[in-house]
């Protein structure tokens, strides 16, 4: 079996690439996929307590966060289509242009 601080420090490691990610570019799709590997960090922490702890809290805890996290990403993916649409690009720097 895993140790369970390697599990920890595999989701740390995820959280920090995918929040330097976040920070340093403004692209939408790199935001949405960086927002996802940073909800995967959180749901490896929760399923590996799970585990831990021998409770299905957190793996059924998890499922739901995946659920919302889907339906979040189907809405962000409808709102870049619409901004590419008006900008030509799904920059977030393009904000600024579409008021109204």
């Amino acid at each position: 079996m895993i140790p369970y601080y390697y599990v920890i420090w595999l989701s740390l490691i995820l959280f920090s690439i995918a929040l330097y990610a976040i920070i340093t570019h403004r692209d939408g799709i790199t935001f949405l996929v960086s927002a996802e590997i940073i909800l995967n960090a959180s749901l490896i922490n929760f399923v590996s307590a799970s585990s831990y702890f021998d409770s299905l809290k957190g793996s059924s805890y998890a499922l739901l966060v995946l659920v919302i996290a889907v339906i979040e990403t189907v809405v962000v993916i409808g709102m870049l289509l619409v901004l590419s649409k008006k900008t030509g690009s799904v920059s977030f720097s393009n904000l600024r242009r579409t008021k109204g």
